[in-house]
């Protein structure tokens, strides 16, 4: 079953990406291996792509809502 796809990553100049084309997990793992040792700069790793919509969403960092509480009291004060 095709569950894989190729992500990598630049050594060089951090840049990230993954692939959209779906392999066997063993095929994925190959291509992989085969593409790290024709561009050592760039790290190829065969993963289970996650959709957009399972990734966690980010939260409003704590230090502004405390902020806020703070902005609120000293305007009641």
């Amino acid at each position: 079953m095709r569950t894989h796809v190729i992500h990598w990553e630049s050594t060089v100049s951090g840049s990230i990406g993954t692939g959209t084309k779906l392999f066997e997990k063993g095929e994925a793992e190959r291509l992989a291996t085969e593409l790290n040792e024709k561009y050592p700069d760039i790290d190829h790793d065969a993963v289970i792509p996650v959709s957009p919509s399972a990734k966690p969403a980010v939260a409003e960092p704590a230090v502004a809502e405390t902020a806020s509480a703070v902005e609120r009291f000293d305007a009641i004060a």
